[in-house]
């Protein structure tokens, strides 16, 4: 047969639905007025954060329980990045919405943002000063000092191992941040079916986490949501967060009609996740005859404004590559995975093996 992808199979009269953003890294929002933007002909809906549940989830797609922490809302009084959302708008067409867009006023205090990773440990601005982060187990989060999450994993004495060691070399390196450059962007549509259930047809590689996150963020009973992955036009590890599914959905639910977002190429850009940039301080001890003996890695991970994937692509950049040296004596591997006010991090193929 003829294969279908997510906009194939959505309905024409299905609402677009645009995400106004910051246009700052750092910033409390103070208010914002829709009203201009309600009144104008073809405005289905605007939601802000007065209009969505307080209830923080993740949009790492990992099986239950995720180690990634609770750190977001849907939308959200404190934007996070460049592009973090500020509103919703559903429209019925693209003209309508981009219109409406340009008519919301939004007035915010600026916060000093934390830009460098290399800094985000003990900076002044704390990214996430809320009190109401959660994790499902330890992972070394400690929010008032921007980590959101730590790792330490040592076998063998490695210092005494390196006294043994004829030569021993230290370096610094810097993988950068990428984009995962799919095809296909980002893209969601979303429908109540004839028994009242959301279903959402998504190009994403997690349809079954997609559920779940839907159901903590928008609190329903997982039964009452079915999502759906047609063919997808390429992923690379950036659909394996739920970078749009939930905007749809609460549009379809407040409105209780058909709803489709399409990110464009900027928005995949730059609101979404790419792979972690990090710093890794490492040190190599090695005999005689040239063998590596002692391995010490000391990581650095810049997880961006949330903490998708931030403890387990931190800790594979370690389990990924200590065993490919498997004639050492003692190997030693730490890290922390910061917070700053930068787009988040997240999978990308190789998942911490490319770092390492």
């Amino acid at each position: 047969g003829k294969p279908v992808y997510t906009e194939d199979l959505a309905m024409k009269q299905a609402l677009v639905v645009k995400i106004l953003r910051s246009p700052h890294a750092f910033a409390k929002i103070i208010s914002i007025d829709t009203s201009r933007a309600e009144k104008l002909e073809g405005v289905e809906c605007i939601l802000t954060y007065k209009d969505v549940p307080k209830e923080r989830f993740t949009l790492a797609g990992q099986s239950y329980p995720e180690p990634s922490p609770y750190d977001r809302l849907i939308l959200d009084e404190i934007v996070r990045y460049v592009g973090d959302e500020v509103a919703i708008i559903a429209a019925v067409d693209e003209k309508t919405a981009l219109q409406a867009m340009k008519k919301i006023k939004v007035d915010y205090e600026v916060l000093a943002p934390v830009l460098d990773f290399e800094q985000a440990l003990g900076h002044a601005s704390v990214v996430h000063p809320e009190d109401d982060l959660q994790v499902n187990f330890d992972i070394g989060l400690k929010s008032e000092h921007n980590i959101a999450a730590s790792w330490k994993e040592e076998v063998g004495d490695v210092e005494e191992e390196f006294k043994q060691c004829s030569v021993v070399v230290e370096d610094v390196y810097y993988p950068q941040a990428q984009a995962h450059a799919m095809m296909e962007t980002y893209r969601a549509f979303t429908h109540l079916d004839h028994m009242g259930r959301l279903v959402v047809v998504s190009s994403t590689q997690i349809p079954f986490h997609i559920r779940r996150q839907l159901a903590r963020a928008l609190q329903l009973p997982a039964s009452k949501i079915r999502v759906m992955k047609p063919r997808i036009g390429g992923g690379f590890g950036g659909k394996q967060t739920g970078a749009v599914e939930v905007f749809a959905a609460i549009v379809t639910l407040k409105t209780g009609k058909p709803a489709i977002i399409i990110y464009d190429r900027k928005e995949t850009f730059s609101c979404t996740t790419s792979r972690h940039a990090m710093r890794l301080k490492v040190r190599l001890g090695a005999d005689q005859a040239g063998i590596i003996r002692a391995i010490d890695i000391h990581v650095l991970s810049d997880t961006g404004a949330y903490g998708e994937h931030a403890a387990t692509v931190l800790s594979c950049v370690g389990h990924y590559t200590l065993p490919l040296y498997n004639k050492t004596r003692a190997v030693r591997f730490t890290g922390h995975a910061v917070y700053t006010n930068k787009m988040p991090g997240g999978a990308f193929r190789g998942y911490g093996a490319t770092q390492g």
